[in-house]
Order: structure tokens, then sequence, then C-alpha cells
């Protein structure tokens, strides 16, 4: 756990600055083998990639895992009808 705290810090100043998304924007989280953890915010990279593998496996696990933080938008980010 402490080694996702920085992580998590820097996360979540990432998604103050981002107050609000209008209709087709995005923000993108992806893994990038050899780079780390890279977030994108209406097409622009948000500070230095999280080099740690715990760090976005965590952050799947918060959206997608087996007892996701909302589970329509699990569902959602899968594809599965509503």
């Amino acid at each position: 756990m402490s080694k996702l705290v920085p992580g998590l810090i820097k996360m979540g100043q990432i998604f103050a600055d981002q107050k609000k998304l209008l209709t087709g924007e995005t923000i993108l989280i992806e893994w990038v083998p050899g780079t780390g953890t890279v977030i994108t915010a209406k097409g622009k990279q948000q500070g230095e990639p999280f080099k740690e593998l715990e760090f976005f496996n965590a952050l799947m696990r918060i959206w997608l895992g087996p007892q996701p933080a909302d589970w329509r938008l699990k569902d959602t980010l899968l594809g599965k009808a509503a």
C-alpha cells in the first residue's frame, strides 16, 4: 500500500484539475510496457508516467475488480447492457 500513496496523491490532483469533462472528452489510463501508467486527459498526457505496475493494477481493481467502486460504471466500461 505504501508504494501506492504517491501515485494516489498525483492521481487525485489530476482528477481535481479536470473538474468537468464535456461530452466527447475522455480520460485514458493505460499501461505502456517499459514506460508505466500513462494518464491522458482531453488528449494531453498528465504528468510523468507512474512506473509501478502495482499502481496500474490497483486502478484497474477499483473500476474492474470483483468489488468495483461502481457496478454500473464497470458494466458500462465492459460494454454490458444496462
